[in-house]
């Protein structure tokens, strides 16, 4: 059986065979896993299980090939240029952190590194840290009241003082997407480059690096169906040569000298010691899968959800959502009206609903909103309506039971 939209639930094991019919409704958190994912990677470890780019036997040309033939495949995923221009990590994490560390080169006192002040922390401690080593500057992106850049304010205060723009593809708060394509032709105009997290828009929306003319992208490997530890990092090859690597190791150098070593070409050159070999080999299953339900499919699908689960929510009252417009991703964060948010979420977990709640890694746009925190439902292409219809049916109870 091939997978589809129609039937893309029965592939997964943890939702066809949830002994308490929990409902997952936290997979901006991380997605759960299909069957070919997990046995990819557990047939790997049970009968392939080598090292890659070392050993010239089979087991470790088999490795050596199946990992580089993912590469490949996000290459075509992502639409770059190159296959060069992908870098595995840990994750979104470890992709931002590797790009600050090897653009400390870039950087000079007094230089201006902007971010959105609405970031997933992963995106603002690693330039806050740049910016104290260098003697840099981090600036605020100008943002309108529906969490969206303001593009007249952004072009404000773009100079050749700007080394760097930072900003989320889109939000893990609001699932609303920034008009990455405007921004970048408005920082080109000046030479910044322009770097990307997408690490919420991967799963649900086509990602062509080369018609958003970033310079950097990057996204984490089990919120799009792969395993934890696995990441992307897109690099736009004019910057592969001159980014000296973050870390130090095996595999990243083609000679060593007891004095001085001589880097790898890229991408190896930014990948030191042994990788997440099973991991990436998963990840380029989870690639596989979603190209086979097409991406374009999975955004309709998703879209239907979020227009019926958004509906439904706005005729509770009480019940604010955060972020106005169209959304690129089925993520919805609200508050209740004299309820308290973490309270919300505890007593939806017992009755088998999977919510999140609290801050969301996102301290900069709860200050934003001036909110404590809230709690977030976000779906995935196989949830239902009918998850939905039991989600809003259990809201409701919740509500009244704690509004008492």
């Amino acid at each position: 059986m091939s997978p589809s939209i129609i039937n893309s639930r029965d592939f997964f094991p943890y939702l066809k065979a949830s002994p308490s019919n929990i409902i997952y409704f936290d997979n901006a958190a991380t997605t759960q896993k299909p069957l070919p994912v997990i046995e990819k990677i557990s047939n790997f470890y049970s009968n392939k299980n080598s090292t890659v780019h070392r050993s010239v036997h089979e087991l470790g040309s088999y490795a050596t090939e199946e990992y580089e033939k993912v590469r490949i495949a996000i290459q075509r995923f992502v639409s770059a240029t190159h296959s060069k221009e992908i870098i595995f990590t840990s994750g979104a994490t470890e992709s931002i952190n590797l790009v600050a560390s090897a653009y400390k080169q870039f950087i000079q006192p007094n230089d201006i590194i902007l971010v959105s002040p609405i970031e997933h922390h992963s995106n603002l401690i690693p330039w806050q840290i740049l910016a104290k080593e260098r003697g840099a500057i981090i600036k605020k992106i100008p943002m309108n009241n529906d969490m969206h850049i303001n593009l007249e304010g952004l072009k404000k205060i773009l100079s050749k003082q700007v080394k760097l723009i930072s900003v989320h593809h889109v939000s893990n708060v609001t699932g609303i997407a920034q008009n990455i394509k405007e921004l970048v032709k408005e920082a080109k105009l000046f030479n910044i480059p322009v770097f990307v997290d997408g690490a919420q828009a991967a799963p649900h929306i086509k990602i062509n690096v080369q018609d958003l003319g970033c310079d950097f992208y990057c996204f984490s490997g089990h919120k799009i169906l792969g395993p934890t530890g696995t990441g992307v990092l897109f690099v736009k090859s004019s910057f592969l040569d001159s980014m000296k690597p973050y870390k130090t190791g095996g595999q990243m150098v083609s000679s060593v000298g007891f004095k001085e070593s001589v880097w790898e070409a890229p991408p190896l050159k930014f990948e030191a010691g042994t990788p997440n070999i099973a991991g990436v080999i998963g990840l380029g299953e989870a690639i596989k899968f979603i190209n086979s339900l097409n991406i374009d499919n999975i955004a309709k699908c998703e879209k239907k959800l979020e227009s019926f689960l958004g509906d439904e929510l706005k005729k509770i009252k009480g019940l604010v959502v955060y972020g106005e417009g169209d959304r690129a991703a089925p993520v919805f964060s609200f508050n209740i009206e004299g309820v308290h948010h973490y309270d919300l979420a505890t007593i939806m977990s017992e009755k088998n609903i999977a919510l999140r709640s609290g801050q969301l890694c996102n301290q900069g746009i709860m200050a934003f909103l001036g909110v404590e925190g809230c709690v977030r439902a976000s779906l995935a292409f196989y949830n239902s309506h009918e998850e939905i219809e039991i989600f809003i049916t259990t809201l409701k109870r919740v509500i009244k039971l704690l509004q008492k």
